[in-house]
């Protein structure tokens, strides 16, 4: 199956800093990152908070041009951000936010702003509108007259499911979830979370679902990239790579993650911050707080490693099966 987005070593680099005669110094937020998602699949994306997942995501979308690499979706390269193809392509591709909140304008109705997308690319007649709106209303499990409360009026669930209704009423193609249940309580993330994967089993819609949640992320992922510093360091099918982590850094996630009825279960803490983006480690990034480093791993950049059970791993140790049995 041809996938429907496919992201070949792209990277995204930030000047920060400088002032006004300053040079300052170069981020490199996304670092030859190469990913895809087939039509009607997930693919979860996990890491630190700023291991480059929502600029993954963004560069997923077109909001911003890749430095180095290629995005292509439905084989065919994106078009320049701010551009007439550009725009009309993003009919196909909509982002659902983390803060459904900050998404929504306070000032117009559900109604208005489900309907805003529609207006922009003159899909359906006007006449028909107002009932497209009102079956995607019903689709994200909201009611009638919540069509004409303003976002305050609604729960922080009840936002999200119109932020969802208004990204779904384009009918896209593809949907690049940021973190989108983060700021909801555990419940109505419950709810999200299955009203994704009905959405997804009704209208065939692919997702990019990044999330700090593992559990979730293991729950509705086809394919998972776990990420640091702006690299992926470890990929595969979301089974395999949960119960028999390569990466150390993997692992050390993996172990945070509560298991019900394993109290004792032992954790991998791992020492220190991440490093400064601006000012990254030589050789793998993550061998100043990896308890297996070796001193390869301060010299040499891991190569990515295909493993007989199909993952990709970007470690020293992934060549060494004895120290992966280890």
């Amino acid at each position: 199956m041809m996938p429907l987005l496919r992201l070949a070593g792209v990277s995204r680099v930030y000047r920060t800093g400088g002032g006004m005669f300053g040079r300052g110094s170069l981020v490199r937020a996304v670092d030859r990152v190469s990913l895809e998602v087939a039509p009607g699949q997930t693919l979860g994306i996990v890491g630190e908070s700023g291991c480059g997942k929502s600029t993954t995501g963004r560069l997923a979308l077109g909001l911003e041009a890749p430095d180095e690499g290629s995005v292509r979706f439905r084989d065919a390269p994106l078009p320049a951000p701010g551009s007439a193809p550009w725009r009309a392509m993003r009919r196909d591709m909509q982002l659902v936010f983390q803060d459904p909140l900050g998404a929504l304008d306070r000032r117009l109705t559900i109604a208005a702003q489900i309907a805003e997308p529609l207006d922009i690319h003159g899909i359906g007649a006007k006449s028909e509108r107002q009932d497209r709106v009102a079956a995607l209303l019903r689709d994200v499990g909201l009611r009638p007259d919540q069509a004409a409360r303003h976002p305050h009026e609604l729960s922080g669930g009840q936002r999200q499911r119109a932020v969802l209704a208004r990204a779904l009423a384009t009918d896209p193609a593809l949907l690049v979830c940021d973190e989108p249940i983060s700021a909801l309580d555990v419940s109505i993330q419950a709810q999200v979370v299955n009203m994704l994967a009905d959405i997804q089993a009704a209208r065939g819609v692919a997702l990019v679902f990044i999330s700090h949640d593992l559990k979730v992320v293991r729950q509705v992922s086809h394919d998972v990239a776990v990420m640091y510093l702006g690299r992926v360091v470890e990929r595969g099918d979301p089974d395999i790579v949960f119960a028999t982590p390569v990466h150390p850094y993997t692992q050390a996630l993996i172990s945070a993650v509560p298991v019900p009825g394993q109290r004792q279960r032992p954790r991998i803490v791992l020492q220190g911050e991440p490093p400064n983006p601006a000012n990254r480690p030589t050789g793998c990034a993550f061998h100043p707080r990896c308890p297996q480093a070796m001193p390869r791993c301060a010299a040499e950049d891991p190569a990515v490693t295909t493993l007989p059970d199909g993952r990709a791993v970007a470690c020293h140790l992934a060549e060494t099966p004895s120290r992966i049995a280890a």
